[in-house]
This record gives C-alpha cells, structure tokens and sequence, in this order.
C-alpha cells in the first residue's frame, strides 16, 4: 500500500516546486528506496546463482535455512488451499440450506407425516391428510382500496368499505 502512495506523491511531486527542500527531500528519498530495492534484486539474483552453481555446499547452514523457508512455504500453502475449500464448502452449506428454507417457505408441511406439499394443496400427497393453509394464503384484502384487512375486522380500516365475509 506504501508503494502505490508513494508512487501518487512521486507523480503528485512533479507539480511542486522542485526548488522547495521539502521536495528535494523527498524526490532523494524516493530514489535512495527505489536504488536500495534494485540492489536487493541484484544480490537476490547473485545468490540464486551461486547457489544453483554448487553454492549449497559451499554454505551449508544457508541451504538448511532455505529448506527449512521452503517446506514451510508450502506448509502455508498447503494450509491456504485447506482454508479456500473450507470457504467453498461453507458457501455450498449456506446455499444448500438457504434453498431448504425457500422450498419450505413455498410448501406446507404436513401435520400427519410432516412431508411437504405445495403451497395450494388441499390434502397431504403422502399420507392424505387434510392441510390447513398458511395465514399468507388467508389474507384479505379490501374491494374498494386493495388495503389488507386485519383478522376479525368487519370494516375497511383504510376506506371504511364493510369486508364480505
């Protein structure tokens, strides 16, 4: 994240006046980091090279130390790729079950037997017994204005428009 604010300042820095010391400090900072991370490559690169070209033995304790860096490298990523299928099979339960729940929102299960039937069933298709149906079935709703009637009411509580019964 420092680099991608730095590289904003570094492009903001060319709008500001490149006589002001703070600038200058700045600017000469930048490249002092920019040159320390270039000579890290470079020596990165030098030793992969001495070591690939016998250097291993020659320095015994560094090729345990990169061995060790390197089975727990993939011990990480072993672990990273334990973490991602977890996710995954989470997400399938969540879904899985979110569908449960939406099937059983759309059906009316039995009282009998408990197998749900759907929603404009009369009778269990297991077992036959009669189903009641849910209380979103058996809303009402005014003639006149279309307002929800309130169980029990004889009147519109909206309009006033008396409800048939």
């Amino acid at each position: 994240m420092s680099d991608i604010l730095t590289g904003i300042v570094k492009g903001l820095s060319g709008f500001m006046p490149q006589d002001d010391p703070d600038v200058k400090i700045f600017n000469a900072q930048t490249e002092i980091k920019e040159l320390a991370e270039k000579i890290e490559k470079v020596y990165a690169r030098l030793g992969r090279h001495v070591y690939e070209s016998g250097g291993s033995e020659s320095y015994p304790e560094v090729k345990a130390e990169l061995d060790l860096l390197t089975v727990n490298r993939r011990t990480a990523e072993h672990r990273l790729q334990e973490a991602k299928e977890e996710k995954a099979a989470r997400e399938r339960t969540a879904a899985e079950e979110q569908a449960r729940r939406e099937t059983q929102e759309a059906t009316l299960s039995c009282p009998n037997c408990g197998a749900y039937n759907p929603l404009e069933t009369n009778f269990c298709q297991e077992c036959g017994t009669k189903l009641s149906t849910p209380a979103a079935v058996n809303k009402r709703f005014c003639s006149d204005c279309g307002a929800e009637i309130s169980e029990g009411s004889r009147f519109c509580g909206a309009c006033g428009t008396k409800v048939m019964e």
